[in-house]
């Protein structure tokens, strides 16, 4: 098939955008309705994908963390499965990587968090604490990874957040999860740092959705 020969071609020149239709006809000589059946073919069979307004594009699709549509039909639920798999090991890669001055960060906020009695307060420190310990990876991608996760849900899940606990004070738990994390990631290591970070979140699942 002409049109498969030209992906391939267009593949091998590192372009991962096809022309728009007009243009493709005419490169491989078929009508414009042809060419539609083609390309719905080959878009089933997972060979290109096709974005309306900005053309077709070689390859599976890829998710655009800038647009809306992909994180449309994520629940909170979605959200805090992803978490449970993703900082355990931000955790435990943490507990190997960190420097002296991440964990003087990591201590500076738990004992910021532990003499904060306001719940607005402490989420916000709440949410530095569990992003430090994402810094404290050093690896770009996996801080890349936790932003993408928990901006994408942040307005859900604090909506969440105020119906379950108000106007409470500092859960006093929850700081003693934290501890134990961070203490974990002190120590350098990093089975445990894992399993107290997933311990952690499956506590706040507990809490915030009921066990399952």
């Amino acid at each position: 098939m002409r049109l498969r020969a030209f992906i391939e071609t267009t593949l091998q020149q590192g372009e991962p955008q096809l022309p728009p239709e007009p243009r493709l006809a005419e490169l491989i000589n078929v009508s414009r309705g042809r060419l539609r059946t083609l390309l719905k073919r080959l878009e089933e069979e997972g060979v290109i994908w096709r974005h309306v307004g900005k053309g077709t594009f070689v390859g599976p699709r890829h998710i655009d963390p800038s647009s809306p549509e992909w994180f449309e039909g994520i629940s909170l639920g979605d959200m805090m499965d992803a978490r449970r798999l993703l900082e355990p090991q931000l955790a435990a890669t943490a507990a190997i990587s960190a420097r002296p001055g991440d964990l003087v960060a990591l201590e500076r906020c738990i004992a910021e968090m532990s003499g904060t009695p306001s719940y607005l307060q402490w989420k916000r420190l709440d949410e530095r604490l569990h992003r430090l310990i994402a810094e404290a990876t050093h690896n770009s991608l996996l801080l890349l990874l936790y932003d993408t996760l928990r901006n994408q849900g942040r307005a859900g899940l604090d909506q969440r957040l105020n119906a379950v606990f108000g106007n409470d004070t500092a859960p006093l738990e929850t700081n003693r999860q934290h501890a134990a994390i961070v203490s974990a990631i002190k120590a350098g290591d990093p089975s445990a740092a894992e399993q107290e970070m997933r311990r952690h979140l499956d506590q706040v699942r507990a809490q915030l959705f009921g066990l399952r």
